[in-house]
């Protein structure tokens, strides 16, 4: 059963598959810090094609990240998820887990072959195009949010609140209260780059509403697509109020 290093120690990451700083090839951050826990949870997207060359970048770049997941959805851990502080989300460096999604992100970038097929008009993004994540890199991210939101061990804090929804609009851009640390599930788009909101967007429809990873994939398409940010009214509870 794969792992993560917490702490300095393996803890079991049911569903998920991770290869860590221990094993061969699998290069390890030096971290710019330590902390005792870690209470946010930062999704980003690479921009890359592949796990190769998004560690370069981000050695050639002065950053660093506790995790890479590739298109097949798997992780290699690059630092402690409790202790390592890393360089990868200005001041949420300190609170944060940091996990960046190979993605191309522009169409332009994309080649034939590549496992990226999918892209759509995107108000909220970058050049207004995005390209859609693989299916499975979207499945492992909401796998994440759940393990990490969980409270696995002593180190990891990360409590399972959306920020960027709010009275049933899911933010795709900034959050103003993102500007500073806040506990829970964030996407870098919140506070910086335009990066990780359709994949925290499909989290919370897998894990808060229930939708199977096929139909939750299609209505992250459909609410994202077109617009500036997503309306999930229909889908609340009728009792809560995000």
């Amino acid at each position: 059963m794969s792992s993560f290093i917490v702490d300095g120690a393996k803890l079991c990451a049911p569903g998920l598959v991770v290869r860590n700083f221990v094993d061969d090839g699998v290069h390890r951050f030096v971290a710019k810090g330590k902390r005792a826990r870690a209470t946010e949870l930062v999704i980003h997207e690479t921009v890359t094609r592949s796990v190769a060359d998004t560690i370069g970048v981000l050695k050639k770049r002065g950053l660093s990240v506790h995790l890479v997941m590739g298109p097949d959805g798997e992780f290699t851990q690059h630092g402690d998820l409790a202790t390592d502080v890393l360089w990868h989300a200005g001041n949420h460096n300190a609170a944060s887990i940091g996990v960046e999604v190979v993605n191309p992100y522009y169409p332009r970038l994309l080649k034939k072959g590549l496992p990226w097929e999918r892209i759509i008009d995107a108000p909220w993004a970058h050049e207004k195009k995005y390209v859609l994540p693989t299916p499975a890199q979207a499945e492992a991210v909401a796998s994440l949010v759940r393990w990490t939101t969980s409270a696995p061990a002593d180190g990891i804090a990360v409590p399972r609140v959306w920020p960027g929804l709010r009275n049933g609009i899911f933010a795709l851009g900034l959050v103003p209260a993102a500007a500073k640390p806040l506990p829970g599930v964030l996407a870098h788009h919140y506070f910086a780059h335009a990066d990780g909101a359709w994949l925290v967007l499909y989290a919370w429809l897998r894990l808060e509403v229930g939708l199977a990873p096929d139909v939750a994939f299609d209505e992250a398409v459909k609410r994202t697509t077109g617009v500036r940010r997503a309306d999930v009214r229909d889908l609340l509870p009728t009792h809560v109020v995000a």
